[in-house]
């Protein structure tokens, strides 16, 4: 039995099962941090008076998990920094100067090497990678691809890093692994001649491709594809709208979506038959129906954040149902309610509930999967059975029953 750390993690039910199938339980919810305003508390596992917002948390295979604080204080005021740790216990492992910005998001590959963004640094401002082999991070070259800033990210296993390069006149897709850096796609105005009039929020595979919504119409919203550019600047289509494909299903897609390392994508899309919002996952040949709204179903609205997939094709996505804010997972044969709107959970603190005093969201950004199940989120949290008590927010992990990690004696309240 592990006994060196401290572990709060609670047994939830995990309900809404629809079918027989691959979809697992979450028993056991594990807190990793937690931020809460000085005149509450200290927080946990995180300097006194640190605090995130509307960040999202990473983990990798071995359920290691990752995220940035946008403030830690400090002499002058505060700075960002970058957690990282396992099982209830981690620490900052970078922190950046005072006043700067860190992205709200910090990818961990299957080895614990961690991408993420600077800004307000003045000349360090870029893309940055953390080793944990020699536990510091630097700023990556990405000579000879040079935009003006960086966004979204990723970290592949083989150590390649796909973003998004942000041009003053417009957008592109990259990637850097070493000295290599490549653009893959760009819009328009930063290659006249594109097919593509924007590009948004990118993700990136294994086999060093991007994948993305894109646009092909003047107004940049009216014809949208969902698209994999690799390397070689080659590109398939995986789906489009019915403005671009008339026999398409789908009048349009989310900006954000997820993709597994083998170019699977999660997207949540709008049918053109009903209006309604549904999870899709596609790789480019089959397309199967992983959830869909309806107002007398079990999930009542989908929320505006990306889903996420791992390798086996479970797909999982923030949602609300008839009790709240709740996060979801399916495979296309059976749909689980993961954790939600007033789910107890343990703390540092005690039991607790998700949640928080009024109807402000209670989750922040979207959940990560790795290939075991295991689920990354953050939320709001309160005191058991009183809302109105601030224990502010905690970036937790619910493990999948049967995972080895999960069996190799978690020691239960």
């Amino acid at each position: 039995m592990r006994t060196s750390r401290p572990l709060f993690a609670l047994l939830i039910g995990a309900s809404c099962a629809l079918a027989d199938a691959a979809v697992p339980t979450w028993p056991v919810v594990e807190l990793q941090a937690r931020t809460n305003l000085l005149v509450n508390d200290n927080g946990w596992n995180l300097p006194p008076g640190s605090s995130f917002n509307s960040i999202s948390a990473s983990i990798n295979n071995d359920a290691r998990v990752s995220f940035t604080v946008g403030v830690v204080p400090d002499a002058g005021g505060s700075h960002p920094g970058l957690w990282t740790g396992a099982h209830g216990s981690g620490v900052l492992v970078y922190e950046g100067p005072t006043d700067s910005g860190i992205s709200s998001e910090a990818p961990i590959n299957a080895d614990g090497r961690i991408v993420f963004t600077m800004r307000d640094t003045g000349s360090m401002d870029g893309l940055y990678l953390y080793n944990p082999v020699i536990g510091s991070a630097s700023r990556i070259n990405t000579l000879p691809v040079l935009p003006n800033s960086y966004s979204s990210p990723d970290i592949n296993t083989a150590g390649a890093i796909g973003y998004q390069a942000v041009y003053a006149s417009g957008r592109a897709y990259a990637s850097t692994l070493g000295a290599n850096s490549v653009l893959h796609a760009a819009d328009a105005a930063v290659s006249p001649g594109s097919p593509y009039t924007y590009l948004y929020t990118p993700a990136f595979d294994d086999q060093r491709r991007i994948v993305a919504k894109v646009s092909t119409s003047a107004d940049f919203t009216t014809k949208q594809e969902i698209r994999r550019f690799g390397a070689d600047g080659s590109s398939t289509l995986v789906l489009a709208n019915q403005a671009t494909d008339a026999a398409s299903p789908w009048s349009g897609f989310d900006n954000g979506l997820a993709v597994n390392a083998d170019g699977v994508v999660a997207v949540v899309a709008r049918r053109a038959a009903d209006n309604r919002r549904v999870v899709l996952r596609s790789d480019g040949t089959t397309t199967t129906l992983i959830a869909e709204v309806d107002p007398a179903g079990t999930i009542r609205d989908i929320d505006f954040f990306a889903p996420a997939i791992n390798a086996a094709g479970l797909v999982v996505f923030r949602a609300r149902d008839a009790v709240g804010q709740a996060i979801y997972a399916g495979d296309g044969e059976a749909l689980v309610r993961v954790v939600g709107q007033s789910s107890a959970v343990q703390t540092d603190l005690g039991a607790a509930q998700i949640g928080q005093h009024d109807s402000s969201p209670i989750f922040a950004g979207k959940p990560d999967v790795n290939d075991r199940g295991d689920i990354a989120f953050v939320a709001g949290l309160h005191p058991s059975g009183n809302n109105q008590v601030e224990w502010g927010s905690g970036v937790f992990v619910a493990y999948a029953a049967g995972d080895a990690i999960f069996a190799d004696g978690f020691e239960l309240p």
